[in-house]
């Protein structure tokens, strides 16, 4: 064996070692339990010593929030009981201003194999997790397996500045998507976007993107030692290729399956392990509003109970539109 080739085993050798040390990842078991407190990472807080400026957010632009913001704030989290945080996704992203503002949120990704710069260094990334972690939190991390983004017309899409999907090889042809939920052909294989910011949909059928994804997100997962997957835009990818993905994964994934109609949401729960509660999300915000009717609520949850394998580890949210007078004024010291 030649020297190189011993020290490139050698090296492995000492990643999977020390992977085998600080490398968590939890179960559905573990989380089951755990509230999850969400965090848009642009949008939450700017890191200490930043100096505040007002933000026009209706114009998209980024506004300074950071990992090292979330950092400094993980009292003010766990102060509330939540014992997880999910975050933005953390690749590259579209890194130009277009007509529809800049990729502050996260889901415009260009390079899968750089951070995004914007929210900070690897460093304060790390930092952030480790925080996490010492808290006895448990950390999720947002990703995208639908798409990737262009800024320009969807016909004239430069593949090669997209990382690793590099060739239209591996995206399907463009066609306007059917956003009425009825025809999961178009929500499997249509375009996303706008005609501003075209999402160039992934072939995620193919043997070929399977796998690119899949060495991808074993290393995500190892590299940042994550401990579940929340994956966006679950119900545009055709349900069977989520059963090797998070088998690759190695945790528990949760899938965006942006659908009312809990027969068809679940058959993404059998291959991804746990989706987002949407089926419920609607009886429940209507059951609660004034003159609502919980009877709805009722029928959905015993519907859910024959319709998904496994209704305890479906992820039931809820949105929070004000807070208290004294956050109001924390926030306009040290939030965005």
């Amino acid at each position: 064996m030649s020297f190189l080739a011993s020290f490139r085993a050698l090296t492995l050798a000492s990643c999977l070692f020390l992977c085998a040390r600080v490398c968590r990842g939890a179960t559905a078991d573990e989380w089951r339990s755990r509230s999850i407190y969400q965090v848009i990472t642009d949008r939450f807080a700017l890191s200490e010593g930043t100096l505040w400026m007002p933000c026009h957010t209706n114009l998209g632009p980024y506004c300074g929030g950071t990992w090292r913001g979330i950092l400094e704030n993980l009292d003010y989290i766990q102060g509330m009981n939540f014992d997880a945080i999910w975050i933005s996704p953390v690749v590259a992203q579209l890194p130009q201003l277009t007509p529809d503002g800049w990729s502050y949120a996260g889901y415009w990704q260009q390079d899968l194999y750089t951070i995004n710069s914007r929210y900070g260094s690897l460093g304060d990334l790390h930092a952030l997790i480790d925080a996490v972690h010492d808290r006895g939190m448990f950390f999720m991390m947002d990703i995208v397996v639908n798409h990737m983004a262009f800024s320009g017309a969807a016909d004239n899409v430069d593949y090669s500045i997209l990382n690793p999907f590099n060739d239209a090889k591996y995206y399907h042809h463009y066609c306007e998507m059917d956003y009425s939920g009825k025809n999961l052909t178009s929500l499997e294989e249509c375009w996303l976007g706008s005609w501003f910011v075209p999402l160039a949909d992934l072939r995620t059928e193919d043997q070929a993107v399977q796998e690119i994804f899949g060495d991808w997100v074993e290393e995500m997962v190892a590299n940042y030692s994550v401990d579940g997957l929340r994956i966006d835009a679950g119900v545009n990818v055709q349900p069977e290729f989520f059963t090797n993905f998070v088998k690759r994964a190695g945790v528990f994934a949760t899938t965006e399956v942006y659908l009312s109609d809990d027969t068809s949401a679940c058959k993404w729960q059998e291959t991804s392990g746990s989706i987002l509660n949407y089926p419920l999300y609607w009886p429940l915000s209507s059951a609660f509003k004034h003159g609502g009717n919980i009877s709805g609520l009722v029928d959905m949850m015993e519907s859910e109970k024959s319709s998904c394998r496994d209704t305890t580890v479906l992820g039931t949210f809820s949105e929070v539109s004000a807070r208290l007078p004294a956050q109001r004024r924390r926030d306009r010291t040290n939030r965005v």
